[in-house]
């Protein structure tokens, strides 16, 4: 009988060129599959709720795949553990409803986006550490102002293919915790580097690269030429997803 085994991965993204496969790259996907064929010895297609870019981490990301094996569930983590390397780990394994789909049922994907404005070394693989001022206040007014259904077209890769560029935004926050200013967005989908392009257009507005009035400009322009650049890719992880 064949199952639909659902998994929660966590990984660090730096070694990677994204989840997805790609020729002639190493991705988080292509090393999962290659762990479920060592332990089961079938060769499967996973589905992912975010497909993460290059050097992006994840603490929550969602797969799911069909396996024939009748393997138990303690054996299937335990084991892919095992062949994984040390950088992606599954953190849980469930059987799910045949219907299940990691990409298509989920509801909400949430981000986290981490800042510094310290020297580290044993954080500067997960956060962009920002050496310039800026105005820290103007941060959660540009983060209030995209909660709801927009077209994110400004803040997505020009060469992104869809049938449209809507998204909700369910939350959308940022704080302080210890030496990290964090970024807190959560969606229905996301768009093609929409994350670290908001990110990096906030930023330019506290540094005084954009006014306030030319971030609401470039949100309703839909041009991603309007935009600041995409801030670096270490910052950003998927921290969960809810279904």
């Amino acid at each position: 009988m064949v199952r639909n085994i659902k998994l929660v991965v966590e990984y660090e993204g730096t070694r990677y060129h994204g989840w997805q496969h790609q020729e002639n790259a190493v991705t988080v996907q292509q090393k999962l599959e290659e762990a479920i064929f060592r332990l089961s010895g079938e060769r499967v297609r996973t589905t992912a709720a975010g497909r993460t870019d290059a050097g992006v981490h994840a603490r929550g990301q969602v797969v799911n795949f069909h396996l024939k094996k009748q393997l138990p569930l303690y054996k299937i983590e335990m084991g892919l553990n095992a062949h994984l390397p040390e950088d992606i780990v599954v953190k849980e394994a469930e059987d799910v409803a045949m219907d299940f789909n990691a990409r298509f049922s989920a509801k909400q994907r949430i981000y986290h986006y981490y800042i510094t404005t310290e020297r580290t070394a044993i954080h500067r693989h997960f956060c962009w550490q920002v050496f310039f001022p800026f105005e820290k206040e103007l941060l959660q007014p540009m983060a209030e102002m995209i909660i709801g259904e927009h077209d994110f077209g400004a803040f997505s890769r020009k060469e992104v293919q869809s049938d449209h560029k809507r998204c909700i935004v369910y939350e959308s926050r940022w704080w302080k915790e210890g030496d990290f200013w964090i970024f807190r967005i959560a969606a229905n989908r996301f768009l093609h580097g929409m994350v670290r392009t908001l990110v990096g257009t906030m930023i330019d507005v506290a540094r005084g690269r954009f006014s306030k009035e030319e971030f609401v400009d470039i949100f309703h322009s839909r041009d991603r030429c309007q935009a600041g650049p995409a801030a670096p890719a270490k910052g950003l992880v998927l921290e969960e997803v809810k279904f």
